[in-house]
């Protein structure tokens, strides 16, 4: 409809240096005015006009669609974000993991631009995921990493807004916590031989694989019992109270290995692969015990499970699970562990009273 004086709203026609008439679209994003054209023709710039108020009206308008020049190409910034992960402080399994995805989404997004991501194309790629077989863990880890990407692509200005705001992610289940019993503990501990050490010490401390198989000694306190993880899952420095029979088995390693790692490989100059050993020595080891829906994971769930079994709060077992929600706790508990230390003392005290006490 034109108003008064015959002007037609959301619309501005300006002479170019040709001599001719263009149109342009006048929209309003944030109290900012943004025109977008030319048209070379009036009623071409009415149409955009009223498509743009439409989709503005349903939640579905993104600007930079509008624009040819407007966003970097996906591809671009995926390679962008990729070159910077060697010095994100994320770990190694993490850069690799998202090296993965990054390299799967650039297929997908060949030949767009970030501003061509919608909700509708996310959707289009979610049901392609599922028709694929892809468990809803699965699909939710890919679509994760990208809403990731394009935040990122948000807070440095690449892009106004993140179409997965406007997409359901998948619905994960939380599925079951599987933990340990003593007796199918000591099965395992059988069948991994004389790497049983490595199993016991994460049922111990509640690390995770990655963090048990990269220490090196110079983060290992013997006198202190205390582990101090600089690189974690969380991005910040974390705290492992030890209890006297983690302690033991560390200070039995280290008289006898001449390594900076505390798990050395063949080669002293490297530590132990822990995604080889995974598959090489501690799943077939499951396998050989007859042990159903065991995964190294497995062995922190038995550590937290016997904190609780053993009377620990939901507080205390959150801390020594170093969850990244308990940031003061943490931080009391490097200055003065002595209650965490002692709950830690009852996971390796765990099912010997009762051993004991039936002989």
């Amino acid at each position: 409809m034109a108003r008064k004086g015959g002007k037609d709203r959301g619309l501005l026609r300006k002479i170019s240096a040709d001599g001719k008439g263009r149109w342009y679209v006048r929209i309003w994003i944030e109290g900012k005015e943004k025109r977008l054209g030319p048209f070379e023709r009036k009623t071409d710039a009415k149409l955009m006009y009223h498509k743009i108020k439409t989709e503005q009206a349903e939640g579905r308008f993104f600007p930079e669609r509008y624009n040819k020049n407007g966003t970097i190409p996906a591809e671009a910034w995926i390679d962008e974000y990729c070159d910077r992960l060697a010095t994100s402080g994320k770990t190694r399994s993490t850069i690799r993991d998202e090296r993965y995805y990054a390299h799967w989404w650039k297929l997908k997004l060949r030949g767009k631009r970030l501003a061509e991501i919608t909700p509708s194309l996310l959707d289009s790629i979610k049901g392609q995921l599922r028709s694929e077989g892809k468990a809803p863990q699965t699909v939710h880890h890919y679509l994760k990493f990208l809403r990731h990407v394009l935040n990122v692509a948000i807070r440095e200005g690449r892009l106004s807004s993140n179409p997965f705001s406007r997409i359901t992610m998948p619905k994960v289940s939380q599925g079951r916590t599987r933990f340990l019993t003593i007796e199918e503990e000591a099965k395992l501990l059988e069948a991994l031989g004389p790497h049983a050490y490595l199993a016991r010490l994460a049922i111990l401390t509640g690390l995770r694989k990655t963090e048990l198989f990269s220490l090196t000694w110079n983060q290992i306190n013997l006198q202190q019992r205390l582990i101090t993880l600089p690189r974690t899952k969380s991005g910040h420095v974390q705290y492992v109270p030890l209890n006297s029979e983690a302690a033991e088995i560390f200070a039995n390693l280290q008289t006898t290995q001449r390594s900076k790692w505390v798990f050395p490989s063949k080669n002293p100059l490297r530590h132990i692969n822990s995604y080889n050993f995974y598959g090489r020595v501690f799943l077939p080891a499951v396998r050989r015990a007859g042990l159903e829906g065991v995964t190294w994971h497995s062995l922190r769930h038995t550590f937290a499970s016997r904190l609780a079994m053993s009377g620990q709060s939901p507080s205390t077992i959150a801390a020594l699970l170093r969850h990244s929600s308990l940031d003061l706790v943490q931080r009391y508990a490097h200055l003065s562990p002595n209650h965490l230390q002692q709950a830690i003392e009852q996971v390796s005290a765990f099912g010997k009273k009762q051993t004991s006490s039936s002989n």
